[in-house]
């Protein structure tokens, strides 16, 4: 399976705080490093999310108040 790429920019000040824990964690590249904590950012949104429309549906059944 081929992905596709697309090029985001980043400020200069943030690139080079990137590029330092990305070398501080071993990741191959300042890019993998991003993709990965852009990847759990949207995990930790998603999730939340989802829990609030759990929260919501359990209101609506009167399980919550």
């Amino acid at each position: 399976m081929i992905l596709s790429r697309t090029t985001i920019r980043l400020n200069k000040a943030i690139y080079q705080r990137a590029r330092r824990a990305a070398e501080a964690a071993e990741y191959s590249s300042v890019d993998e490093f991003v993709e990965h904590a852009v990847e759990k950012e949207l995990a930790h949104r998603e999730e939340s999310l989802s829990k609030d429309e759990l929260a919501r549906k359990l209101k609506g059944l009167g399980y919550l108040e």
